[in-house]
């Protein structure tokens, strides 16, 4: 079959194959859930991440036969926020073996030198505003939506490659039941702490666009201090609205508002489509479709995606996260939700991940954020 060849995505054809390769390594795995290849697709093509950052996207094969693939980003506004000449690496996928995994980042990581980073940090889809981590702990779980799933020996491949741990993100698995057991009365003082301070809006989808704006002017100032944080740009959430429009329940959606009705918090969770999405082919058959569509009102589980409260609020409201909580977990509950995923969180954010704890949530799943300097050869 000859040696590894390593080719860079030109046109449409080779994006597709950039995308299929992905089912083809994870057809075996009963967790895996494939990916809207629409979505997929849309997100490759025409992102909004490449007004601020460069990419390349590269596959590996033998002969016809494609066995993995791997993105080499800039992004110059991680660059701007932190002064850190870091490249970042994602969208990895490989078949078992170091020789692939090491052609593959190899061209990964020479495009990125060429662009004058001094390391490589990932995997980010595209940074780590998209799909982060590289799945360590919690193989036997699919996936929820939106979140990565790997094959155990990606961690191996990449560990053997000179990459070494930069930071580890938790996901964590709540039941509303046991959430309602351990916090009720919790959430009950809370709740009557916050009576007359506090108001609920929904984020609605007749004013979806304004109210991502809303919600990305609390996530910026809510998350600039942690850890590896990158802005969301306006037109980043021109994007986000637009992929929210169909998966929205404004139910589980909605701000916190304080002080005369000013946005002080913001809570979005989604329905997880995965649940629809882990019984069809990601949209390569037509029969897919009607599943999708038929599905997503049955869905029994959600994932909360954001949760913040500005800095400037914080020291008045300390309550705004939790009460956030407790008003999801009423609402999802009264929706017919059973269970959600909060992901992700930073090992290190111990405020958050004692408050997750103390809701009842299981930490369930690790994935870890890689890094590597870069010497000149």
């Amino acid at each position: 079959m000859g040696e590894v060849k390593i080719c860079e995505v030109r046109n449409i054809f080779d994006i597709f194959r950039f995308i299929k390769v992905e089912f083809d390594i994870k057809k075996a795995d009963k967790s895996f859930v494939p990916p809207f290849i629409v979505e997929r697709f849309l997100n490759l093509r025409a992102n909004a991440f490449y007004k601020h950052g460069k990419v390349k996207l590269f596959l590996a094969s033998k002969g016809k036969e494609v066995l993995g693939r791997i993105s080499a980003q800039i992004d110059y506004l991680y660059i701007k926020r932190w002064n850190d000449m870091a490249g970042f690496f994602g969208f990895f996928e490989s078949v078992d073996s170091e020789d692939v995994a090491k052609e593959l980042f190899s061209a990964a990581e020479k495009f990125v030198k060429s662009q004058g980073a001094k390391s490589v940090m990932g995997p980010f889809s595209f940074n780590i505003n998209g799909e982060s981590g590289i799945l360590v702990e919690g193989f036997d779980y699919p996936p929820y939506i939106m979140m990565p799933h790997n094959p155990p020996y990606y961690s191996q491949l990449i560990e053997s490659l000179g990459f070494s741990k930069a930071k580890d993100l938790y996901a964590w698995r709540i039941d509303s039941e046991l959430v309602e057991k351990k916090t009720s009365s919790f959430i009950k003082l809370i709740w009557k702490e916050a009576s007359g301070k506090v108001k609920v809006k929904n984020i609605s989808k007749k004013t979806l666009a304004e109210d991502i704006k809303t919600a990305l002017d609390i996530f910026n100032d809510a998350w600039y201090d942690n850890w590896g944080f990158t802005p969301v740009t306006e037109e980043e959430g021109k994007q986000l609205a637009d992929s929210l429009r169909f998966v929205l329940d404004e139910e589980i959606a909605f701000f916190a508002l304080v002080d005369g009705e000013k946005p002080a918090g913001v809570c979005i969770a989604i329905p997880n489509l995965n649940e629809v999405l882990r019984n069809t082919s990601g949209g390569m058959k037509l029969s897919d479709y009607i599943k999708i569509f038929k599905g997503a009102k049955k869905v029994k589980s959600f994932r909360l995606l954001i949760l913040g409260v500005k800095k400037d609020f914080r020291a008045r409201y300390p309550y705004l996260p939790m009460f956030m909580v407790g008003e999801l977990v009423k609402r999802g509950k009264a929706k017919g939700y059973k269970e959600a995923e909060l992901s992700w969180t930073l090992e290190d954010n111990e405020r958050i991940n004692k408050l997750i704890t103390i809701s009842g949530a299981e930490r369930y799943k690790i994935y870890r954020i890689y890094r590597k300097e870069l010497h000149d050869s």
